[in-house]
């Protein structure tokens, strides 16, 4: 199915320059070249195809065919007397140095299988391939010859995601390199669709909308002082994370932890149960809970006798109430977000008045600008505030999870593979999440992306000439960047 030119999206278009055609088949984007000749017999204009120039998608942009890469490079190579190899670099360099303290953890854990994890790792992160890609993959990078790895062939993929998925206590020493006890943890679980009959983790589970389809899930522990990824297990598909929460903290060794949930989790029976477990847990509130006495903002009586704290440069302000049994429910009141949200509701009513009213904006008029939340922690409320906001971070590690490594679907018959699989987009994922905090922390997050920096990086390649390897040339845009990242290129 080839779609009509005027129906292809923006974020498609505008990739294509003269002398390029966009194709849209079997529901994805391509990019093609193409020129235009004069047929002499009928006396017209005719188009002759070109190359594939690559592929387009919304989150990714243009995504260049690994052959005119090649073909790229060696057209922009000095002129040789013998054939001229060319291979990616950058990212193998950056794999093998601002990662190291994983490559070392891996070393640790698996020994020499640390050089197979991290190939597989490699293609994942660079080009989301499938098993079966991988040793085409490997062999137009440089990372064999950074790291010695032995020729990779396709049928040597599944049988180490068999070895290590059959290692449970290899990943666990992988994974508790980096949990500290004393730090806030966040916790999550998303259910995985799966298509599997013979792995007794695919049940069948409830994920939203309504959706019962066979499934495992995937339940993850998260540093709040990191920011990162520190631990994951997967469940059967029929399991809800708060019956697991436990033994995994128990596994992942952490003897102090802080549960920090969102606003769907919330029922009396979830609380009783993490009660009953001993457990410490911040669990956000829907603005609509009984629990919530909005009646102080209502009378306009909130701030007398209440505080603030600043958080990102707005002034929070909060009151404490005693809700017996041991818990806590914290209201902050944040008036900046207080004004836009009633700005927005009030404009909803006048653009979308089927489903706004000035009536339900009366009822609703308190709540605006509002977060309440229940836990069991002795701590401030600037503590507890923040700590449910560094659960943001955990939302972006699952979108990157399911979105940006294409993690969320798996056909694998063998549970061993599987977990051996998820091993390797666990590795794909702190190493994500590692350049997305470099990029926030140095402010480059508003100019560039985790994809555009990988994209930009996946431009720098070594050429082989005559048995000596060179750096070859690549543009400004990526020449500022390794400058900004102090990565070294030699």
């Amino acid at each position: 199915m080839i779609r009509k030119a005027t129906n292809h999206p923006a974020w498609a278009t505008k990739y294509r320059d003269k002398g390029m055609e966009l194709r849209f088949i079997n529901g994805k984007y391509y990019l093609y070249e193409y020129k235009t000749i004069y047929d002499k017999e009928k006396k017209k204009p005719k188009k002759i195809s070109g190359g594939l120039i690559g592929s387009i998608t919304e989150q990714d942009g243009l995504i260049p065919s690994p052959k005119r890469v090649l073909k790229t490079a060696a057209l922009h190579s000095p002129p040789v007397s013998e054939g001229i190899l060319c291979k990616e670099y950058g990212i193998s360099l950056l794999v093998t140095t601002v990662f190291s303290v994983y490559n070392t953890a891996l070393e640790k854990a698996f020994g020499e299988d640390w050089k197979y994890i991290l190939a597989i790792a490699y293609c994942r992160f660079v080009y989301r391939c499938p098993l079966k890609s991988i040793s085409f993959r490997l062999a137009s990078a440089f990372l064999p010859e950074l790291t010695g790895l032995p020729a990779f062939t396709d049928k040597q993929a599944p049988a180490v995601l068999k070895r290590i998925g059959g290692q449970p206590e290899k990943r666990l020493m992988y994974m508790r390199s980096f949990i500290h006890n004393d730090d806030y943890i966040l916790i999550d679980a998303t259910g995985l669709p799966s298509q599997s009959t013979q792995i007794p983790l695919a049940r069948r589970g409830y994920s939203n909308p309504m959706n019962f389809d066979t499934q495992f899930n995937l339940l993850y522990i998260y540093s709040a002082t990191s920011r990162m990824p520190v631990y994951y297990k997967l469940l059967p598909g029929n399991i809800r994370e708060v019956k697991a929460f436990k033994n995994c903290l128990l596994e992942a060794g952490l003897q102090k932890a802080v549960i920090v949930a969102d606003k769907g989790f919330y029922s009396q029976a979830n609380v009783e149960l993490m009660m009953g477990e001993s457990l410490q847990f911040i669990v956000p509130l829907r603005r609509d809970n009984s629990l919530i006495d909005y009646s102080a903002i209502n009378a306009n009586t909130f701030k007398d006798g209440a505080n603030y704290f600043e958080h990102e440069k707005r002034a929070i302000w909060y009151k404490k109430y005693d809700a017996g049994d041991g818990l806590y429910l914290h209201l902050f009141l944040d008036d900046q977000l207080r004004v836009k949200e009633e700005t927005d509701y009030l404009s909803r009513i006048r653009t979308h008045p089927e489903k706004y009213s000035i009536k339900d904006y009366h009822e609703r008029k308190d709540r605006f600008g509002t977060i309440a939340m229940l836990t069991n922690l002795t701590g401030t409320q600037q503590q507890v505030y923040q700590t449910y906001k560094g659960r943001m971070a955990i939302e972006v590690m699952f979108d990157g999870m399911k979105n940006v490594m294409d993690a969320d679907h798996t056909y694998m018959q063998d549970e061993q593979t599987l977990q051996g699989w998820m091993f390797v987009n666990h590795i794909v994922l702190q190493w994500y999440q590692h350049l997305y905090i470099e990029l926030k922390e140095k402010e480059l997050l508003k100019k560039i992306s985790v994809n555009d920096y990988i994209q930009l990086l996946t431009d720098v390649r070594k050429v082989k000439i005559n048995n000596t390897w060179h750096l070859n040339e690549f543009t400004n845009q990526t020449k500022k960047l390794v400058s900004k990242l102090n990565i070294q290129l030699t």
